[in-house]
């Protein structure tokens, strides 16, 4: 468990540069995976739920002031629980990264509703500060952002935790009925999720700049797709 409480507190940093802070791309699924993946000790799967799940987010990349879907926390907490879980019923592992392609998806939406949570305390954080200078009160500015972004970490980690710990459980309860030949599902996800991302980018090929990166792209992933298959 103390693991998890790490990867929560990493993740809830990470989630800072989703729109809070930083703004190095750090909470997209590409990079985060691979830093959760290494922290719990699976950098292997971090690599393969970042590279997957980003896929899937592929068209919600920030430019300029747009606003994204949470595809990154939803990313972010599969990868938690995929880490945990794998550790715990390694001889799931191939099935649990379909379950967590899935639970990417749906956490995202809980996602949503931890940034509304965090837009409401900052409104309010924010009209108790007017006021307060209303009176007369010196307010350091430093302060007041550590505390704005305390409080955006605070929340996204009580969100990991208890998803977390929920999801945990709720899988123990299926784990009876499980059977190995599920691991199948898990590798036709793949390759259904690397053809969609290749479909997606198909675009990119028309521009010459991206031509050779695109086929070293596919090179990569039909030298994957056979691994699995094999």
């Amino acid at each position: 468990m103390e693991s998890v409480i790490l990867l929560c507190a990493v993740a809830a940093i990470l989630m800072l540069d989703n729109a809070a802070a930083f703004q190095m791309l750090l909470a997209q699924p590409i990079f985060a995976g691979p830093i959760l993946g290494y922290l719990g000790g699976n950098l292997e799967l971090g690599f393969e739920l970042g590279f997957l799940l980003q896929l899937i987010w592929l068209s919600s990349m920030p430019v300029g002031a747009a606003i994204v879907p949470e595809g990154n926390f939803g990313s972010m907490a599969a990868t938690i629980l995929g880490i945990f879980l794998t550790r715990m019923h390694p001889q799931y592992s191939e099935f649990i990264v379909f379950l967590m392609i899935v639970y990417g998806i749906l956490s995202s939406f809980i996602g949503t509703r931890a940034i509304h949570l965090i837009r409401k305390g900052n409104e309010i954080y924010l009209t108790w500060l007017n006021n307060k200078l209303n009176q007369g009160v010196i307010i350091s500015l430093g302060r007041v952002i550590f505390f704005s972004l305390l409080f955006n970490a605070l929340v996204v980690f009580i969100f990991f935790m208890v998803l977390t710990i929920l999801m945990a459980k709720f899988f123990e309860l299926f784990q009876g009925v499980l059977i190995a030949d599920l691991n199948k599902i898990g590798v036709y996800s793949r390759i259904a999720i690397l053809g969609s991302g290749i479909g997606m980018t198909a675009t990119l090929f028309k521009e010459k700049k991206w031509q050779a990166w695109y086929v070293v792209g596919l090179l990569i992933g039909g030298v994957t797709v056979f691994y699995e298959i094999l």
